[in-house]
């Protein structure tokens, strides 16, 4: 018989659990940012119960860094736009002199 793996919620709060300790020596402010991350992990957890060959904690990690670096390179595209419009901006000015 095959082995039966907990569902993915259970697999992060189990997880949760676990560094319970570490968390709570954090600072207030680490806290609620490590809340967020683990909020940012709750829509993968398919992929979590999907990725048999992680450990639950390696998978979180992975995803959490995931979500970073889609925040990162959405507003890199962001400052890339607003740099492109400051750069017209300064094409228009410099045309009127």
């Amino acid at each position: 018989m095959g082995r039966t793996l907990p569902p993915a919620s259970q697999l992060i709060l189990q997880q949760v659990d676990e560094i319970k300790p570490l968390y709570e020596a954090l600072r207030r402010s680490d806290q609620l940012i490590l809340d967020g991350i683990f909020e940012e992990i709750g829509p993968h957890r398919a992929a979590i119960s999907n990725a048999a060959n992680l450990l639950p904690l390696e998978a979180m990690l992975l995803l959490a860094l995931l979500e970073q670096h889609k925040k990162f390179f959405h507003k890199i595209d962001e400052l890339r736009g607003e740099l492109q419009r400051l750069q017209g901006e300064l094409e228009i000015l410099k045309s009127k002199s």
